[in-house]
Order: structure tokens, then sequence, then C-alpha cells
């Protein structure tokens, strides 16, 4: 009996792994890290499978047109809706035999089919390779505008065996810049005259933030070096500088006299809403997304948009959120700004267009990028959606279903205004707890404090000699004191956390001294808002001139 009851067991384990197998169908994926190499240049093809295999691809028709360096399979296991999921990755370093277009030919793994891959190769770089390691420093552009981003890619290439190595970063003289590195590095084969290397490339982009002359210092290569005798000792390896010549800012056209210097590659703007803008509704807010989308500059160089109000659909604007992507190549800044949007009266109402001025780096050209204005419907906040036509709704009048919205509508608001008092008490309890703690005399004046004011001190005095200059380094100083968790890395960056008047002064001063009509700056205004600025309070929000609804304050 239980001989019988041990086969049954197996045999519905057997049919049971069956359909396991059956159900966990693979699938595969090919990808590669470069499209376009050079003929003396190695590359990674990766296939990717999804599921369980114990099978081996069939790799030859990749061997037509390549030689396989190196080989190697990894196998992972994943949870992914709660079942588990294998997947598995063949990791190939390929080096092309010649020049030209190929295609990577889908590869058969049991009964499935990778997808295939165009590649172009390219002539191998005529280039002097006598010494075992070098580098190779580029810039693109040489002659940027300020403030506008510059590519430099640094290559090392090893011929000999290294260790304990380190590798400086990219410094710049004759004037200021900022530095962001981006993407990853990337590391391949070559073969250059004959000789076999290990090359790194490594990419930084750099914003210069003045015009003229400027240089970007050798980057220095430090490693121990093993010989081909065996015997190994400390190098170091410097990289060619190089010149560039930065262009001051383009004087926007007559139309585009308030315009912000914006000197980017590409930039859009984007919109979204949370319910859709047809479906507005009296007294009800809704979610209006705005966000920029730039390309070649940072997220501290995009200013705020200018929405325009109209009396019958109010706007109030939340904090903005400012995002980066640093891909191989360019930066990509995002700034992201949200809107209540509430409808004063039903009826048909018009959102106006809106407008960016910004400079095509690439184009070297004023273009605008714009959302254009829209008509939307507003319905009456009593109003109900209707069914289909063909539905029945024989128990519920249309009077009851306009008492359960209001009712619903009410229950909102009464909630936020009791979530809203509540936060309100819990704040009062903290500072009359704070209020009650004893200060010790020498805790009076915390160190943080003394030195932000110390630093507006200077700040001041730099006014009162119109020392533009003096007072820029002395207010970055401050803003990386007052907002440590805020990117301040330049003038633009730190207005958009200071209240609307100082703020305009400080973009005013970022005019004279970067602008493209640079004039001799005066700091009487700007010492005068600095004295009447509390520098214990936050002022990282900045606060509309709107009058809210005492729901939306």
């Amino acid at each position: 009996m239980v001989t019988r009851l041990i086969n049954v067991f197996l045999l519905f384990a057997g049919v049971f792994s069956v359909s396991v197998t059956v159900a966990q169908d693979i699938s595969l994926e090919a990808s590669v890290d470069r499209t376009v190499v050079q003929e003396n240049e190695s590359f990674t093809y990766i296939l990717r499978v999804h599921g369980s295999t114990r099978a081996e691809p069939d790799l030859v028709p990749l061997a037509t047109d390549f030689d396989i360096l190196q080989r190697s399979r990894n196998t992972s296991i994943q949870m992914t809706g709660g079942r588990t999921v294998q997947m598995t990755e063949w990791t190939l370093r390929l080096m092309p035999r010649q020049s030209g277009s190929f295609t990577l030919p889908p590869i058969a793994l049991e009964n499935a089919l990778s997808n295939a891959l165009e590649i172009d190769v390219i002539p191998a770089a005529v280039t002097s390779a006598a010494a075992d390691i070098f580098l190779e420093v580029t810039a693109e552009p040489s002659d940027p505008y300020a403030q506008s981003q510059v590519v430099y890619t640094m290559t090392l290439y090893r011929g000999v065996g290294t260790g304990r190595s380190s590798l400086t970063l990219p410094e710049v003289s004759g004037g200021e810049a900022i530095i962001e590195k981006l993407g990853q590095d990337r590391e391949y084969q070559t073969v250059l005259d004959g000789k076999n290397f290990i090359a790194l490339e490594r990419q930084y982009a750099i914003f210069p933030q003045s015009s003229g002359s400027m240089i970007i210092e050798p980057i220095v290569f430090e490693a121990m070096v093993v010989s081909n005798s065996g015997f190994s000792n400390v190098q170091r390896y410097r990289s060619e500088p190089l010149a560039l010549t930065v262009n001051p800012a383009v004087v926007a056209p007559a139309e585009l006299t308030n315009a912000s210097w914006i000197p980017a590659q590409s930039l859009r703007l984007e919109e979204r809403w949370s319910g859709g803008e047809e479906q507005l509704i009296t007294g009800i807010p809704q979610t209006r997304t705005l966000t920029i989308v730039a390309e070649g500059i940072l997220e501290t160089q995009l200013p705020a948009l200018n929405i325009p109000q109209s009396d019958s659909i109010r706007q109030y604007s939340d904090q903005p959120e400012l995002g980066r992507e640093a891909d191989q190549g360019t930066i990509r800044a995002l700034r992201t700004e949200r809107f209540a949007v509430l409808a004063q009266s039903a009826g048909s109402h018009a959102l106006a267009e809106i407008e960016l001025p910004w400079f095509n780096t690439t184009e070297e050209r004023w273009e605008i990028a714009r959302i254009p204005a829209k008509t939307v419907d507003v319905l009456p906040g009593t109003q109900v959606v209707g069914p289909d036509p063909g539905t029945q709704f024989s128990e519920i009048s249309s009077e009851d279903l306009i008492a359960q919205s209001n009712d619903r509508i009410w229950r909102g608001i009464s909630a936020g205004l009791l979530a809203a008092w509540l936060i309100t008490l819990v704040l009062w309890h903290i500072s009359r707890r704070s209020a009650d703690t004893p200060v010790k005399s020498k805790d009076v004046m915390p160190p943080k404090r003394s030195t932000s004011r110390r630093l507006l001190q200077q700040i001041r005095r730099a006014c009162d000699d119109n020392n533009g200059a003096l007072a820029r380094e002395l207010l970055m100083a401050w803003g990386e004191l007052r907002f440590p968790n805020a990117m301040v890395q330049s003038l633009g960056a730190l207005a958009e956390l200071l209240p609307g008047d100082l703020a305009g002064l400080v973009h005013d001063l970022d005019r004279c001294l970067y602008g493209p009509d640079a004039s001799p700056w005066s700091g009487k205004e700007l010492r005068v808002a600095l004295a009447h600025f509390d520098s214990v309070s936050n002022v990282s929000n900045k606060k509309s001139n709107d009058h809210l609804l005492p729901l939306y304050q």
C-alpha cells in the first residue's frame, strides 16, 4: 500500500514538473554596448534569456565576421508577480575582423530566436602608440557659450599591467566652471600600431560660467606599472591641456527682452493633467503638471514658468522639483512644476499659451518652446455626469444623485480642514515645548547662525563698494550655508530659494556679471533688501502674490 502511494506521488510530481517546464517558455533578447566601433576595437554582446533553460545558444553565426575574445555565463533567480523567474545572460567580447556595416544575426536557443542587431565598423584611427600607457583627451565644442555644456572625453590606453592606480578629475583655470560626470565608464580592447591596449573612456560635462579664454588642465594617471621583465614601479602620465574660447551670452531679440539666458542643445515643454483638462468642475481642483526637459544644461539653470492667470480659472503653484539624468554624451535637466487648477465659474474658458524662450547652441539661434492656448469646458459644481443612454435608473432620481455628489464634496472639504487643524495643533504643541526648554547662555547664538550673519555683513560691505564679483562669492558661500540640502551652484539656483524682491536683485547681479550687456553694478538695492531679510527664517519656498482661498492656503 505504501509503495503504491509513493508511486502515485511520484507520478503527480512528474506531471507537475512537466507542466511547470512547459509553462515557462523562454524568450531571448540581444543587445550591444555600442553600435559604432572602430575596426581594432572590441565591443560587448549580451544575450539575455528569460525563463528556465539548461541548453547552450548556437553562437556560430557570430563567428562569421567577428572573433569571440571572451565568453561568460551568469544565471539569476527573480521573483515577479509572486512567481519565480530564471534569467540567464551570456556576455561575449567580440572583435570585428574588418570595417563595414554588419548584421548580428538572430541566435537560436531551444525553440526561441533572439533579435538581430545592426553594427557599423569604421576604419581604425591612425595613432602613434609607441608608449605602453598614454592619455587622449577631447573637448566638444572648443568654442562654447557661457554657461553651456562642453563634453570632455578622456581615454586611458594601457598596454601593460598596472596596479594601485588613480586618475585625477579635470580642473579648469582662467575662469570658473561647473564639472559633472557623464554616465558610466566604458572599457574595451583595441589595437593601435599592432599593439594590444585596454582602453578606459570617461566623460565629463563642463559648464564655463563666464566668457573668455579657459584652460582644461591635464589629467594625471598614476599607477604601479608592471614591466615585461617583472619589475614594477610607480609612474605618472599626463594628458595634454585643452584651450577653450568661451563666447558671451547672445542678446535676445527685441521681442524677447525679458528672456533668461538658457543655452541648451534642445528644450521642450510637457503638460499632463491629473484628470484631463476637459473635465474641470467648478470648485473642484485638478493638478496640472508642467515639465521643462532640456539637454546640455543644468537643472539649476532652468527658470520658473510664467503662467498667465485669469479670473475664470485660477492656478496655484507648488514647490518645483528639479532633476537630472546624466547619459553618455550629455546631461538632461528636468524642472517639474505642479499647479492646483481651480475653475471659478462654469462655461467655456480659455487657458493662455505658455512660452519659454531659450537659445539653441546647436543651431546658434533663439527659439521659443510653447504649450498652445486651449479652450476648456467647465461643468457646474453640482452637475453629475449622466449614465449611458441605455442605462435605466428607476430606483434613484437625479435629485438623489445631486445630493450624494454634494455630500461627497463637503465631506472631502471637511476632512481637509480637519487635517489642517490637526497639523496646526501638533506644530503649536512642538513650538510650546521648544519655547519651554531652557537655553544655556553659550547656546544663544549657534555657530551656523553666527557664520551666516557674518557673511551677510560682508555681503553688505561688498554692496557698499559695488563689488559685484565679491558679492557673488559671498552670496554663494552664504547660500551653501543657509540651504545645505539644496544644490546652490549658481546665482540662478540661489535666487530660486529666495523671496521675490531679493531673488530679482540676485538675478540682476548675475546678468551684470555674465549677461551679454554687462554694465557697472550698483549694490544699493541689494543691500537694502538684505537689511530687511531675516537670515533665520526659512525662505526656501517662494510665495505667490495671489490670495488663495482658505482651502488651499
